[in-house]
């Protein structure tokens, strides 16, 4: 199964996707979001040209015109009324997933690499209890980064 039919078999029928596995040149942005990246070094600024691209595909497949898509106070995009939706990028990856508010109440996306925590992460981001439980799960399955999923 390749990634892009993962993304899609993972989300319900009700919403859409765009994916991109590295960033596109010269993509433009609207005026509002080239101030978001104004002073941003340019690998941030394709990755956040390349994600907005994903999501603004993702849209015109519901019939939505191309729009700014603004963080808000904490970072979360800002949709269009009437929309949900989820942008995500690690190294390699970039996507945006979305569905009309109508059918989905929210949506979310992640992605991150396949590969360990850094050291002490997993401390600061989880219960006793669950690092009990992905070493059980590091020991009955081993090869995957299970601290990853949990992060």
């Amino acid at each position: 199964m390749t990634a892009a039919t993962l993304l899609t078999e993972l989300l319900p029928a009700t919403a859409h996707s765009a994916e991109a596995f590295s960033d596109m040149p010269d993509l433009d942005l609207f005026p509002a979001e080239e101030a978001v990246v104004a002073h941003a070094v340019d690998k941030r600024r394709r990755e956040f040209a390349t994600v907005r691209h994903c999501a603004r595909r993702a849209l015109a497949a519901i019939g939505r015109p191309p729009a700014p898509l603004l963080p808000g106070e904490r970072g979360a995009p800002g949709w269009p009324p009437g929309v949900v939706g989820s942008m995500t990028h690690c190294d390699g990856y970039r996507a945006a997933a979305i569905a009309e508010q109508s059918t989905l109440a929210s949506l979310g996306i992640d992605a991150e690499p396949h590969a360990p925590l850094v050291e002490g992460i997993l401390e600061a981001v989880s219960l006793p209890g669950e690092r009990t439980h992905l070493a059980s799960l590091s020991h009955h399955h081993p090869g995957r980064h299970w601290d990853r999923l949990l992060f």
